[in-house]
């Protein structure tokens, strides 16, 4: 086995930023249950060199904003790669790409092949494709009118006694005043 080679000098940014890009993209990276170490490895490398790049074009958005950029649009280009014959928009794309990846059995069947574009075996692709084909049905627009709730039988007696209630004042009062007499009783009791 060769030695590990690791180049990484950026132009611009500071070794804290730098770092902070590095374990950003490694929690990127382990959402997608990404646990072969040396693999999520060379895609956080990869990442940085690509946001090293970006951030010497525009070093007014940090080197983690960058990094996960740079991860995302990789993302993308694999999972277009995967989903040419589907036709989703980015964002569909992205949630189709997570769905398919863990559906499929990725992290466990080909960790080594993620995010790798040039060597993505058959069967994976066809295994995500189906994945995500499987999974339901498409979104529909639907519309949701307000309706009154239904509350069933209390709603309905408590309107009965509210209307009583006002058609008789007396009534109304004579209630109130035994409300106020019992508790004035309870709490007399209670220190008494």
């Amino acid at each position: 086995m060769e030695a590990v080679n690791i180049q990484f000098a950026p132009a611009t940014g500071t070794e804290e930023e730098w770092n902070e890009a590095y374990a950003r993209l490694a929690d990127y990276f382990r959402s997608y249950q990404l646990h072969n170490r040396i693999r999520r490895t060379q895609l956080i490398l990869e990442t940085l060199r690509r946001a090293a790049v970006a951030h010497a074009k525009d070093t007014k958005r940090t080197p983690t904003a960058h990094s996960i950029e740079q991860a995302r649009l990789m993302m993308r280009e694999w999972l277009s790669t995967i989903y040419s014959d589907m036709h989703l928009n980015d964002s569909q794309l992205e949630a189709a790409g997570r769905l398919g990846f863990h559906l499929s059995g990725g992290p466990a069947r080909w960790p080594n092949f993620f995010l790798d574009k040039e060597h993505l075996p058959k069967d994976m692709a066809e295994a995500m494709r189906s994945a995500v084909r499987t999974s339901g049905p498409g979104m529909q627009v639907s519309k949701m009118t307000p309706r009154d709730m239904d509350l069933g039988i209390v709603s309905e007696v408590a309107e009965d006694t509210f209307d009583r209630l006002e058609r008789h004042p007396i009534l109304r009062y004579s209630i109130l005043v035994s409300i106020v007499g019992g508790v004035l009783g309870y709490l007399y009791f209670l220190l008494g």
